[in-house]
């Protein structure tokens, strides 16, 4: 009974110190990567104006809802199997590949003969490669960067990803000229668009390196295919509802006002994704090890996880609410001066859907997709209803409102279903306690002396 019991007791620590390391590098490597992107948002934002690097991150947008039909949601399924050791890493790497050619191939063919006149002021021969680099390289990174994920390696793909970011930094041309002299405002998103192939092309050349150690010729087998693409159905229908979650008001933003009110918009939403980062990073930690079976104990430090997060954020919104209306412009140049207000109406959704994350990675890890992707719907079905009726008439405002009133409703019911699982005050997920401090600082700190013995 008491080796049973010292048993249980050190899978348990080994459990979370494995957790802990996890989070440590993922929030480290992550962060790094979207500190670069944020950077050059930033400078693309102040160089082009409003107009410009709206229309761009636009039909960026667009080019990813066509990813994320062509995708099937493989990188879930990569992440998933490759970490549990069901379907061997060499025949997923194989199948990522031909599919991404495979895609890419199609791109072309499509734009070339449906999309070959000047859209939005951006030229037939940009639109050409800009899809086809975008899509194809996009799902080489995401694909290839899922066998990394799976071992709990954070350094490597997110390396690469801000290594090409710097790069692009680099080559923006301040002032009319780049440090490239070729490279000037006209053709700086041909460099731009490229730097997605040439970024996948690097991570799928690192994975074979790293962890596929087997021949070209072996691809998944029938069953093989119908267990990867079962468990993936699911993942692909929740991919693509949360993508009309966090994007639907674009189009109705992009029909009903002006191109300055879109580049606006889409600058308030990619700023409210910055605070998803932090979540996302302990979601992408959360996931393999739950995949991988290794979640007796990492549930405790869901709430934690939640609160402290609610409790962060809460602050940087809170200051950003008595700074904004002079920082928003004097950041990202004087077209942006109607950001503030819409930021505004979406903060109670910034705290409501950062608070989720690791839970809704948590049911994915489970095997439990159908959990989120109810909570999407409902969440999705408010929002398109809200976006359908107010904005043609209170414009980007009411695109604010509506996401804000969404993202509360998808908090509510992910919240419910794990209270019914797990009892727990509703309070574990927001109020922030003393302890709290200690037992997430103790952990950073275990997980560091463990890291440093290996």
């Amino acid at each position: 009974m008491v080796f049973r019991a010292a048993a249980r007791f050190k899978k348990s620590l080994f459990t979370g110190m494995q957790a802990g390391s996890a989070l440590l590098q993922s929030m480290l490597w992550r962060g790094l990567y979207y500190v670069a992107a944020f950077i050059i948002n930033i400078l693309i934002a102040r160089h082009f104006e409003a107009s410009v690097s709206g229309t761009i991150y636009y039909i960026s947008s667009l080019y990813a809802l066509v990813l994320l039909f062509s995708s099937l949601s493989l990188e879930s399924g990569i992440i998933y199997f490759t970490a549990r050791e069901e379907i061997p890493a060499a025949k997923l790497f194989n199948f990522s590949i031909v599919w991404s050619l495979l895609i890419g191939l199609l791109t072309f063919f499509t734009v070339y003969w449906f999309f070959n006149e000047l859209y939005r002021g951006i030229p037939a021969d940009l639109v050409l490669l800009s899809a086809v680099m975008f899509i194809s390289g996009n799902l080489l990174t995401t694909y290839c960067s899922g066998f990394f994920y799976a071992h709990n390696n954070y350094i490597v793909p997110n390396s690469i990803i801000i290594i090409s970011t710097i790069i692009l930094i680099a080559l923006i041309p301040y002032g009319g000229s780049s440090v490239i002299p070729a490279i000037n405002d006209e053709n700086y998103f041909y460099v731009y668009f490229s730097s997605f192939f040439v970024q996948g092309t690097c991570m799928a050349i690192a994975a074979k390196i790293k962890y596929i150690k087997e021949g070209f010729l072996r691809f998944v087998s029938i069953p093989e295919f119908k267990l990867l693409f079962r468990y993936c159905g699911l993942a692909f229908l929740g991919n693509i509802i949360f993508f009309l979650l966090y994007r639907i008001d674009y189009f109705f933003v992009e029909k009903y006002c002006s191109a300055e009110q879109l580049g606006n918009y889409i600058q308030v939403s990619k700023l409210v994704h910055l605070f998803f980062i932090l979540p996302t990073i302990l979601a992408g930690a959360v996931f393999p090890i739950t995949a991988g079976g290794k979640n007796e104990h990492i549930n405790v430090w869901l709430t934690l996880l939640s609160r402290c997060i609610f409790s962060l954020y809460s602050l940087i919104c809170l200051v950003l609410a008595l700074t904004g209306k002079w920082l928003f412009p004097f950041v990202f140049g004087e077209s942006f001066t109607d950001m503030y207000l819409p930021f505004l109406w979406l903060i109670p959704g910034i705290l409501s859907l950062s608070g989720i994350f690791t839970l809704t990675a948590w049911f994915a890890g489970k095997n439990r997709i159908r959990i989120n992707i109810t909570g999407s719907v409902l969440a999705l079905i408010v929002i398109l209803a809200g976006d359908m009726l107010f904005i043609p008439t209170h414009g980007i405002m009411a695109a604010a409102m509506v996401s804000s009133a969404g993202y509360i409703v998808y908090q509510v019911y992910i919240i419910a279903v794990f209270k019914k699982e797990y009892p727990c005050a509703v309070a574990d997920f927001f109020i922030f306690r003393s302890s709290d401090w200690q037992q997430v600082k103790s952990r950073i700190l275990v997980s560091l002396k463990t890291k440093n013995e290996s």
